[in-house]
């Protein structure tokens, strides 16, 4: 894995993370003689390193900068960057200031199609609290562009009191604004007491987004029994490719304790 590049603060692009993709491959051949002979061997198709230049948004609204540290994780169809600590703006002295773009450069293996961020700050400082516009990530190698809106508060204070945001990449958000029914298969286990008298919630999650946390009930029926399965119908906007579902009860009921088989979706 050559690199030759430094990782220092004070060197280079100022990186202390570097991503490295195989140049060679060195194997070893035991030979008649009992002789171990040295094979090398080029990659195929060893994997690109893309350039991301990513463009921060702060809102333009009074209190929106921030102080705190800001750290971003990028998300493609064929792997993520890590958490990176946005350090040092190739636009601004004071990063993140009200109604300010600030650009950053992280290099990464393609990540493929970008379909969502995580971003948050540390809480850290005098002013921590952040109004976060917008993300617009453009990668170098392939001209393509992606825009990742936010339009709330990183806060412990304001809105909601979260300082982390998972942000969906736009162009895939509006292909997704097709409703669909998801047809939701529950099988409750066969053993004794498997069955729960608790409310039943479900998130399902997929490329595009996640459900959301949906109940589980039907009137006028007795659900989630021993050995028995239940069906259920959630109309919900297309979350592309479903990735896992979260399934969980309230603990309510005189017999909370519950044995799930299997969901289906």
């Amino acid at each position: 894995f050559p690199c030759e590049r430094w990782l220092a603060k004070s060197e280079d692009d100022g990186e202390i993370i570097r991503e490295l993709v195989p140049s060679d491959i060195f194997t070893e051949k035991l030979m008649k003689d009992g002789t171990l002979k040295q094979i090398e061997e080029e990659v195929e198709d060893p994997l690109e390193v893309h350039t991301y230049k990513i463009s921060v948004f702060t809102g333009d609204t009074y209190g929106a900068g921030t102080d705190a540290n800001v750290f971003l994780n990028i998300y493609g169809d064929l792997g993520d960057t890590g958490e990176r600590k946005l350090s040092k703006s190739e636009t601004n002295f004071n990063k993140f200031e009200r109604g300010q773009e600030d650009t950053f450069t992280i290099q990464a293996v393609d990540l493929g199609i970008l379909y969502k961020i995580k971003i948050r700050h540390d809480n850290s400082m005098f002013s921590p609290d952040w109004f976060l516009e917008k993300v617009e990530i453009l990668d170098e190698t392939t001209e393509e562009s992606f825009i990742f809106l936010c339009e709330r508060w990183l806060s412990k204070k304001k809105e909601d009191k979260k300082i982390e945001r998972t942000l969906y990449e736009q162009v895939r958000k509006a292909r997704s604004l097709v409703p669909v029914k998801y047809e939701t298969i529950v099988v409750t286990g066969f053993e004794k007491g498997a069955g729960t008298d608790a409310n039943v919630f479900i998130t399902i999650f997929g490329l595009n987004g996640d459900s959301g946390k949906r109940a589980l009930k039907q009137k006028f029926r007795n659900l989630f029994e021993r050995g028995k399965t239940n069906r259920f119908y959630l109309e919900t906007l297309d979350m592309g490719e479903l990735k896992k579902v979260r399934i969980e009860h309230d603990n309510s009921g005189l017999a909370p304790g519950w044995l799930v088989e299997r969901v289906e979706i």
